[in-house]
């Protein structure tokens, strides 16, 4: 493929990889150093090398707070490397892997510092991060929001919104689904996906650091569908985001190819009809109604991956308060309003926990 593919899919990706956290000279310097789709992979992961061996020299020389976000840096151009990357699993595999051990390092050396954790499920582990604002050593107990994914996304790249919460004096746990990140080398996708959090629910529920009571939920892409799905099952939910609405996945084969790609491969189907079939397990039909706790559906009006009508339809049938943050300008997951969203999400978590 040519460089119109690269120009293609950091054109439609540049906000969200700025709201991510990478950084913009970075992202032009990648750009201009790519002349052909084939080189996206090796590109990334020049840069994320450069970020960690960053940040080996850092720690060696004590500058903890420096090491930490250069290693998570460069977990987060690992983790654009192989994003939607599909045209080597084995290389996707890799790639991902070095992304998982780098976040590592910098998880503990991070202010507040991340603890990984094992979410037993349906004879799994699920890896996951749970962290706890700064200033609980007191014994309090704060609430907790989970960090829920979509289609390649992962805890890894969840890092701003977790900050802005921890900010806000909310715990966090972020982690991997099936067909997500490292649990998708141990699970596919699952029809019942909503049911792995139920799981991560039973998990906080006997977690001494948190207040069980107050749990919160935001669902990115789709997870804005199984964030509001979990919640119109289990009233243990106290809040709920839908950031990227997804009523519904009736349109899948009109959705960007890298995409529907993705879909295809998560799921373990063989071909787009198929996985058609597979998601439309995806419909809160009956559903929305039975949301009781508080939602917050943040949609853009241009997204070519969950229509408009997904964020008009919930918001009329959900059963409880509904604030939206809509755009009519604006594309999947309101990437382009970055810097107004992703506080907002967390004020509103602040607001009802």
């Amino acid at each position: 493929m040519t460089r119109a593919r690269v120009d293609e899919v950091i054109g439609q990706g540049m906000h969200r990889f700025l709201g991510d956290g990478v950084h913009y000279r970075d992202l032009l310097d990648i750009r201009a150093a790519m002349d052909d789709w084939s080189q996206w992979c090796a590109t990334w992961s020049r840069f994320g090398d450069a970020a960690e061996q960053r940040g080996r020299i850092a720690e060696e020389q004590g500058h903890v707070r420096t090491a930490a976000r250069e290693y998570a840096r460069a977990a987060l151009y690992f983790h654009y490397a192989q994003n939607l990357y599909y045209d080597d699993p084995q290389l996707k595999r890799t790639v991902h892997d070095r992304k998982v051990a780098v976040f590592a390092r910098a998880a503990p050396m991070l202010s507040p510092p991340l603890r990984p954790v094992s979410i037993p499920f349906d004879g799994i582990e699920m890896p996951a991060y749970l962290r706890l604002p700064a200033g609980v050593q007191d014994g309090s107990k704060p609430p907790c929001v989970i960090l829920l994914g979509g289609l390649d996304t992962t805890k890894e790249d969840y890092q701003v919104v977790n900050d802005l919460c921890v900010e806000r004096g909310l715990a966090t746990l972020a982690f991997d689904g099936p067909g997500q990140g490292e649990t998708l080398f141990r699970m596919p996708w699952r029809r019942d996906f909503e049911q792995c959090v139920i799981a991560v629910l039973d998990f906080l529920e006997q977690c001494p650091q948190i207040d069980a009571g107050r749990i919160g939920i935001i669902g990115r892409s789709t997870g804005g569908y199984y964030a509001p799905k979990a919640a119109s099952m289990d009233t243990r939910i106290r809040a709920a985001v839908a950031w990227g609405a997804m009523y519904h996945l009736r349109n899948l084969a009109s959705i960007p190819r890298a995409t529907l790609d993705g879909f295809v491969y998560v799921s373990g189907s063989r071909s787009v009809e198929e996985a058609r079939t597979f998601f439309e397990c995806i419909d809160l039909e009956g559903a929305a109604a039975k949301i009781r706790c508080p939602l917050l559906i943040v949609h853009g009006g241009l997204d070519t991956i969950t229509p408009m009508e997904n964020a008009t339809r919930m918001a009329a049938e959900a059963g409880g308060p509904v604030e939206t943050l809509i755009w009519e300008d604006s594309g999947h997951c309101c990437h382009d309003r970055s810097h107004i969203v992703r506080p907002a999400m967390a004020d509103f978590m602040c607001r009802w926990l």
